[in-house]
């Protein structure tokens, strides 16, 4: 009986642990809007960012390698508790395994390298520069423009600031553009749908981040079929 309890309460664990980090990740949205002009004024322009941002991020790689001890292509609790106290991220053991779990986007039970790039990027946003600083001192002015635009492209389509992209947001912004014809409603559906990873009708950030990384083709390594990116 205790193990049936145990079981069914790990799915509400995580769905409370889900909620915390979405509410830091909306607070920090919310400060960033107020203090920034915004950098994006149609989804045309963020589309053709998408090579730049597979160029910003590729050097991340090198990082990834450096904690994935193992070499198994997957970076487990301790691996990162022993990256975060490498970045200055000073967070308890279970908020980190707390992280951890945020950030393993697909389930898997280990973050590869398109989920850690997400990682880096939220803790970018929630812990300030030195972050990047301490990932790649020659490279963290990229990485920081990199991830501010990231940022900045879900901020185009959350428009009320609560840290959530609904698919009335995609397709109002799709549709902005009062020159050009109305964007086919099943495109937008498409579009939505692939960013709505667990299927709740609403997007957050981190689930917008790893869309947006697995667009502009930022592709784990050859052979690492654990994180299959076709759609």
């Amino acid at each position: 009986m205790g193990g049936a309890a145990s079981r069914l309460a790990a799915p509400i664990k995580h769905r409370r642990v889900e909620r915390e980090l979405d509410n830091k990740v909306a607070e920090a949205l919310r400060e960033r809007a107020k203090a920034r002009k915004k950098t994006f004024r149609s989804v045309n322009s963020i589309t053709m960012r998408l090579p730049r941002f597979k160029d910003g991020l590729k050097d991340i790689r090198d990082v990834f390698d450096l904690y994935d001890t193992d070499s198994n292509g997957t970076i487990d609790n301790e691996e990162l508790r022993s990256c975060l106290s490498k970045l200055e991220v000073r967070m308890s053991e279970k908020e980190a395994d707390d992280v951890h779990r945020y950030c393993d986007v697909d389930s898997r039970k280990g973050i590869q390298f398109q989920e850690f790039v997400v990682l880096i990027c939220l803790m970018y946003l929630l812990f300030g520069p030195n972050v990047t600083r301490r990932v790649s001192e020659f490279e963290s002015d990229k990485l920081n423009y990199i991830f501010d635009e990231l940022i900045d492209a879900f901020l185009f389509f959350n428009r009320d600031g609560d840290g959530k992209v609904t698919r009335k947001d995609v397709t109002q912004r799709m549709n902005e553009e009062s020159d050009r014809e109305r964007t086919p409603t099943h495109i937008t559906t498409q579009l939505f749908k692939e960013m709505d990873l667990n299927k709740n009708g609403k997007v957050n950030l981190k689930e917008f981040l790893f869309s947006m990384i697995r667009w502009a083709g930022l592709e784990p390594e050859e052979g690492d079929e654990s994180n299959d990116t076709s759609l």
